[in-house]
């Protein structure tokens, strides 16, 4: 496990180019809001439930 950790501590990344946490979140909020307010799809108002089928029945033999 102590490889792994120094394994990842190794890659170093550049925080100068990541983007604030705060910015990416409120992004995502402004998304959601955005596909909220989109009207949603109007079903038919004739929609035909699937039909139900009765199961057949077994003649006895015997």
């Amino acid at each position: 496990m102590d490889t792994l950790h120094s394994v990842l501590r190794s890659f170093n990344t550049e925080t100068k180019s990541a983007r604030d946490h705060l910015t990416v979140f409120r992004e995502f909020l402004a998304h959601l809001d955005q596909i909220q307010r989109k009207s949603p799809a109007a079903k038919s108002p004739r929609a035909k439930s699937p039909v139900r089928r009765k199961a057949s029945r077994r003649s006895r033999k015997g």
